[in-house]
């Protein structure tokens, strides 16, 4: 596949700034070991525009090995929706939310972990909490994220 051909994932949760930019940076970086073409994006369905990424995510990140991820938040919008092939949001709630703003894209809309077959479909939100609970949401990202690159017929060294 060339970059053009590259499937394209948006992860989305509420601000954009815990979640979905661990989400993104995880998926990016499991993907590449798989050797897999994706390029993953993140949004927030009520972002503060351009705040950047909370250190709890940051620790998070630094902890699986990514380090220096540089993000600023976005607000969910057509183009994003419009640009991607698949669409994860982190809670039941923020694909409610995103299929009644985007109803043409509902059929590229999930729930991360439900989409990967995993229970308790949630990511809880660990903003402003202590790096325990950011870890511990970035461990159930990173659980579906893993199960979904295995389950990709085009990966080569998927975990």
């Amino acid at each position: 596949m060339t970059a053009n051909t590259a499937k394209k994932i948006l992860f989305v949760c509420t601000g954009n700034i815990c979640r979905s930019p661990i989400a993104q940076f995880l998926a990016e970086r499991l993907a590449r070991e798989a050797g897999l073409p994706w390029r993953a994006a993140s949004a927030g369905v009520a972002a503060e525009v351009d705040w950047g990424m909370e250190p709890g995510a940051i620790n998070a990140l630094k902890n699986r090995g990514i380090t220096g991820a540089s993000h600023s938040a976005r607000q969910i919008d057509e183009e994003m929706m419009a640009d991607s092939d698949a669409i994860y949001a982190l809670t039941r709630s923020h694909r409610a939310t995103i299929v009644s703003r985007f109803p043409q894209h509902a059929a590229k809309v999930a729930v991360l972990r439900e989409a990967a077959g995993l229970p308790g479909a949630d990511v809880s939100d660990p903003y402003g909490e202590n790096d325990a609970v950011y870890e511990a949401c970035a461990a159930r990202i990173e659980e579906a994220l893993t199960i979904l690159i295995r389950r990709s017929p085009h990966a080569q060294n998927a975990r």
